[in-house]
């Protein structure tokens, strides 16, 4: 970005440039950590709570797609999603609450009801699509959104591949990964520096993720840098009279 000023008095001149060296060094000495997180967990504490929660039985949520097979009835078999409400709805039975079940438990209950139509009615429920293992990607990406984790990422890095990679504005030294464990109350935060797993210095920075994981890339820190010069630049400095000299502010830090 160039500043452009002619026709302004020597000493308005000089008494700007300390002015914007000034903004210069203040925003130098910010990190592109500007989202507020104020208590985050070091990374080797973050990935041993991690491991120590056992993996769980998957248990069906709203938007999951299954399969109900009644193996001695195959007329039965149907291709059903889970609604909002946790409920699906079977051809012959109606109304059954799914969210909540696994699949055993859910198989069990339908295979009850099937139970008062018929003297072989056992069947079995298969999920095709997991809802529930997603995570989040937001910030400085180009397509962030929902992925899902069986399909679509396992770790941070490719988290941010299937969300298009970073916008010219985003950093890999700072990213914010926010997950919440079944035993906790709170979630807990690590900031990250993809950088150094891309490297191999510091392979485990690349987290392996787990569903509802929330994964946030913010703005590099000359980014930052560059937008509130613009807003100083063209808030606070008078730039009405006609071309002249021409300063470039990104010489202004080390990026």
């Amino acid at each position: 970005m160039h500043m452009i000023v002619d026709e302004i008095p020597v000493r308005r001149r000089a008494s700007s440039c300390p002015l914007l060296l000034a903004a210069a060094v203040a925003l130098q000495g910010c990190t592109a950590l500007s989202v507020g997180v104020s208590k985050g967990t070091p990374l080797s504490r973050f990935i041993q709570l991690s491991q120590a929660v056992r993996p769980q039985d998957y248990r069906v949520v709203p938007g999951d797609q299954l399969t109900t097979r009644c193996y001695y009835n195959p007329q039965l078999d149907e291709e059903v999603t889970v609604r909002p409400d946790g409920n699906i709805s079977l051809s012959l039975v109606g109304e059954i609450h799914a969210a909540g079940k696994t699949a055993a438990q859910l198989s069990d209950e339908i295979t009850k009801r099937y139970a008062e139509y018929f003297v072989k009615p056992a069947a079995v429920v298969i999920v095709r699509q997991f809802n529930g293992y997603r995570v989040f990607t937001a910030g400085e990406l180009r397509t962030p959104g929902q992925l899902n984790l069986v399909t679509g990422a396992q770790t941070v890095l490719e988290a941010i591949s299937s969300s298009g990679g970073l916008t010219e504005d985003g950093t890999l030294t700072s990213i914010i990964l926010i997950r919440r464990l079944p035993n906790q109350a709170q979630p807990m935060v690590a900031e990250l520096d993809i950088s150094e797993a891309i490297s191999g210095s510091e392979p485990e920075q690349n987290v392996a993720l787990m569903p509802n994981d929330f994964i946030y890339v913010p703005r590099s820190g000359m980014a930052d840098f560059n937008a509130a010069m613009q807003q100083y630049v063209f808030r606070n400095l008078n730039l009405s009279t006609s071309v002249g000299v021409s300063y470039d502010l990104t010489h202004l830090v080390t990026p």
